[in-house]
């Protein structure tokens, strides 16, 4: 990335952090892994009991071998309601001050919506996306053909490397797809103006992370 492209994506994050806030979420950007890292000890001190969705970007920055090395952390899915932090990533955050989810079974989305009391988002620059439609594609291009090739998936995605269906139909929001049976694009859920003020937190990296 040039000069020229890092000027433009610092506008970009600047706008991003602006709406988010202005959405009721509590937004930071670090540069990089160890600041990420300094970041989340201050957020969630050792001891604090966490709980985490499923999310490759938690297990690269190194986050998750702190939460099990240093908090109370518990795997059960179902007990995920009961942590003083739930952490987790996003499939997308557009410029708009949004959060884009897509789950599976539902266990994330349903713990970010109404669960923990504090949730903290994580996403890599790959993740900032300029809307809604953008981060439609995105998930049907960029961040479910590998998730289901990492969990081996039988979907057309994993063959073709994108989603059968449209990458973004109006009369369905995108939330259209295969029909396979091992479908993991479920559940759609957009984040936008928060009620509950700074409960959920996002934390932009200025690095590339997960899918």
């Amino acid at each position: 990335m040039d000069a020229n492209q890092r000027k433009a994506l610092k506008g970009m994050i600047k706008e991003t952090l602006k709406n988010l806030e202005a959405n009721g979420f509590q937004a930071a950007f670090v540069n990089d892994r160890d600041e990420l890292m300094a970041l989340i000890k201050q957020l969630v001190p050792e001891g604090t009991a966490t709980a985490t969705g499923g999310s490759e970007t938690l297990a690269e920055t190194g986050i998750m071998d702190y939460l099990k090395a240093k908090t109370s952390y518990n795997p059960e899915r179902k007990k995920a309601y009961g942590a003083q932090v739930y952490l987790a990533s996003a499939n997308a955050i557009t410029m708009h001050g949004e959060i884009y989810e897509v789950d599976g079974r539902g266990n994330r989305v349903s713990a970010m919506l109404f669960g923990p009391e504090k949730v903290i988002v994580i996403a890599g620059i790959n993740k900032l996306v300029t809307d809604i439609h953008a981060a439609v594609e995105r998930v049907k291009t960029k961040a479910a053909p590998p998730n289901c090739i990492r969990l081996g998936k039988d979907t057309p995605c994993t063959k073709l490397g994108h989603c059968t269906s449209p990458y973004y139909d109006p009369h369905h929001a995108g939330a259209i797809g295969c029909a396979a049976d091992d479908r993991i694009c479920s559940n759609f859920v957009v984040f936008s103006r928060q009620t509950l003020k700074n409960r959920i937190t996002v934390i932009l990296v200025g690095e590339e992370y997960g899918y």
